[in-house]
């Protein structure tokens, strides 16, 4: 098995020069790479030449089991298919079960990740699928113009969470409401992207959620309404509110990536919005 050196945050203009080399599409950023790899428990390794790297933490999931999820593999053009990703994939999953990790997602399984999953059919996917990992989700990420736009329905209000009262009023309801999406809503909280949708006025009761730019720039989430608004317009709103954000940023594009599911599907395309990439979870037990 080669061998690989753990890298620090300082070594993050490499990390972002091996991504452009690899996937450039992608333009990830330091300040996303740093929120990705470095800023929860984790490690980051490199071979010596700095052409592979893989990046692998471990947290519990909602249901309390201890996982590890590999946020980011990357194999240099020049090395690429000489067993190099195979080599990363044995150094992750070694050093997850060291910490007793039971699987290993890649992509998307705990927050501050990169990607929903991995690839449909790309080569990650295919060397992931040729070790033992097993695909159990299928996800589909949209583009959604930054122009886009929509009024909330009456009775509810959307505004930025900024004030004491409502990051207080948000924080409370992720807990309770949405824990597996209470971490990235508070960083959103944190770094002004959070917007929150309001009904009633004395004591208003938050409805609906819709963050953006936690990890990456211009992607939405966690974007939640809760079921006795849905169905109402609130959804569009809140994405609205987002796209507006976005569109001041000199986006053209917001992406939406985490929906799992028809009903999801169905509010997210009544947007206007395009089918992009399409996802995979995949994981394996250790």
């Amino acid at each position: 098995m080669i061998e690989l050196v753990p890298w620090g945050a300082d070594r993050v203009d490499d990390l972002v020069d091996l991504m452009l080399r690899v996937a450039a599409e992608e333009d990830l950023t330091p300040d996303e790479l740093l929120t990705a790899c470095h800023e929860r428990s984790g490690i980051v390794m490199a071979t010596p030449d700095g052409e592979s790297v893989i990046a692998v933490g471990v947290d519990r999931d909602v249901d309390g089991d201890l996982i590890a999820s590999i946020r980011l593999v990357a194999v240099g053009p020049s090395v690429q298919r000489t067993g190099r990703g195979g080599d990363l994939l044995d150094h992750a999953e070694k050093w997850a079960a060291e910490r007793g990790a039971q699987r290993i997602h890649v992509g998307g399984e705990l927050s501050f990740s990169l990607w929903p999953g991995v690839p449909v059919e790309s080569p990650i996917a295919a060397l992931c699928s040729g070790r033992g990992y097993e695909t159990h989700e299928f996800w589909q990420s949209y583009d959604v113009a930054t122009s886009f736009r929509a009024d909330p329905p009456a009775g509810v209000v959307i505004r930025r969470a900024v004030h004491d009262e409502d990051v207080t009023r948000v924080l409370l309801a992720a807990t309770s409401g949405w824990p597996r999406s209470a971490d990235e809503i508070a960083r959103a909280l944190e770094h002004g992207t959070c917007h929150v949708a309001l009904r009633g006025d004395a004591d208003p009761v938050v409805v609906g959620i819709g963050c953006h730019s936690i990890t990456r720039a211009g992607w939405t989430g966690p974007l939640i309404v809760d079921e006795s608004a849905r169905r109402r317009g609130v959804g569009q709103a809140l994405l609205g509110q987002i796209c507006r954000d976005l569109m001041i940023a000199e986006f053209d594009r917001v992406v939406v990536a985490d929906l799992p599911d028809d009903v999801a599907r169905s509010f997210i395309e009544s947007t206007g919005a395009v089918a992009s990439t399409r996802y995979q979870r995949m994981s394996k037990r250790l």
